[in-house]
């Protein structure tokens, strides 16, 4: 990437870009020849008898406002009729968003009817044990990103005995071959006594409306060594095994150099579900076989799962675990991801409309709208919209003057926003406007 980089003068920018864009290792040269710079003004205005001036650490590492780089956002939520909060329903972790036809579709992880036991080893078969345990996948669509009708269930939980006989959650799908693909992490009995890792599986379909025929087995499993805790050990307790020894989570398949990147979590054995860490497979077809690429993990960071094309590589989100959490990272390869932004506030478990998601165009453009999830007594979905697209201008970079109810924290400190209908109707009208002067430039 070094090569490809420009300067404007005071700063580096990626090719075709008129904002800034410095990667890690890049700045750290650029430190240690600004100090080198500085160090000989230094003496020659030494020898002069002029005064010293003396920088921060911070002021010679980066000057630059966030505005200016084409990776830095503020995230706005809105309402959505159709998918908000209900009692006795939870919907979270909506996939990825696609357009087809007038319609726009997103799928999601739904549980109802009762809440998970606060003691999850104690759950018996029938009982849940996490807000994502004896779930389905259901899925719902649009005609603007705003109202949507829930539709019904797309993939079930399989027969007893299959692979995801206990639970099927946390999906994304895949347009290819002319053919939709629904990933998803799946869950086998017995559950959670022995707490049996995650697998990943597949069902595929020649309609977005279904119906979905499963692939008989999963198309990504842990790696070994994978031992398990015995009974009474906590997380972090027993050997270590593999750094996804334990599960693979949240699945993301993105059409790059003319294969199916498969993006994951990987949790180790004998660590805390938090020190999860994202890598990849490839295949060559929609249906597999996944090979896991040999220099996983990619990140030392992220919970869940988030990456799309941008120019000629990947960008990711990395949430809230990790070292480097809450920074949007990118690959020119797809592989050696660097920081390249500090966000607030990211959607949880965001599913974005990315229109050349399976492109493999070579040059991504970005997102600017999706879905994430509230965690509630009963999760529900709320819209977001941010200014992560290339071709979109980016919106005054000013809290107040979005027509927005605020972060999600602001939200759960006051859900009856959400519930008010004249308070709810103007966010949804005032989002909708500047929904649609975005889509017309």
């Amino acid at each position: 990437m070094k090569s490809k980089l420009r300067s404007n003068g005071n700063s580096w920018i990626l090719p075709g870009s008129s904002l800034p864009f410095v990667s890690t290792r890049i700045a750290a040269r650029l430190r240690g020849a600004l100090l080198l710079l500085g160090g000989l003004m230094l003496a020659i205005g030494n020898v002069k008898g002029e005064p010293e001036t003396k920088r921060s650490s911070a002021m010679e590492r980066f000057e630059v406002d966030d505005s200016q780089n084409e990776f830095y956002t503020l995230f706005r939520y809105t309402p959505v009729e159709g998918l908000a909060y209900e009692e006795g329903v939870g919907r979270r972790d909506p996939s990825n968003i696609i357009k087809v036809g007038e319609f726009y579709y997103v799928w999601y992880t739904r549980i109802s009817g009762s809440k998970p036991t606060q003691k999850w080893r104690d759950a018996p078969e029938t009982s849940r044990a996490y807000r994502w345990d004896l779930a389905e996948i259901w899925y719902a669509k649009s005609q603007d990103g705003f109202v949507w009708e829930e539709k019904g269930l797309a993939v079930g939980r399989g027969v007893r005995g299959a692979f995801d006989d206990r639970s099927v959650f946390t999906c994304n799908i895949l347009i290819a071959e002319g053919r939709y693909y629904l990933c998803y992490q799946a869950q086998c009995f017995p559950f959670p006594e022995s707490d049996q890792p995650n697998v990943i599986g597949m069902a595929r379909a020649d309609s977005p409306d279904g119906p979905w025929e499963k692939l008989s087995e999963p198309i990504l499993r842990p790696s070994p060594p994978h031992p398990e805790r015995k009974a009474g050990e906590k997380w972090h307790d027993g050997p270590l095994g593999a750094w996804d020894s334990w599960k693979v989570h949240d699945p993301g398949i993105t059409v790059y150099k003319g294969k199916y990147w498969l993006y994951y979590k990987g949790q180790q054995s004998g660590r805390w579900p938090f020190d999860s860490k994202l890598g990849v497979a490839i295949a060559d077809k929609p249906e597999g076989p996944y090979i896991k690429h040999p220099l996983n993990p990619l990140t030392n960071s992220g919970h869940e799962v988030w990456a799309w094309p941008y120019r000629e590589g990947i960008a990711l989100m990395c949430d809230w675990a990790g070292p480097e959490k809450n920074t949007i990272q990118y690959a020119s390869d797809g592989l050696n991801f660097e920081v390249v932004a500090s966000v607030e506030d990211i959607p949880p478990a965001g599913g974005s409309y990315i229109e050349d998601k399976f492109w493999d165009t070579g040059d991504g453009k970005g997102f600017t709208w999706g879905l994430a999830y509230v965690r509630d007594d009963w999760d529900w979905l709320v819209r977001y919209d941010c200014d992560l697209h290339r071709e979109k201008a980016k919106t005054a970079l000013v809290p107040y003057r979005y027509r927005h109810y605020g972060q999600v924290r602001a939200v759960l400190d006051d859900p009856a926003k959400f519930k008010d209908s004249r308070r709810r109707k103007k966010a949804i009208e005032g989002a909708k406007q500047s929904f649609q002067v975005e889509n017309k430039q």
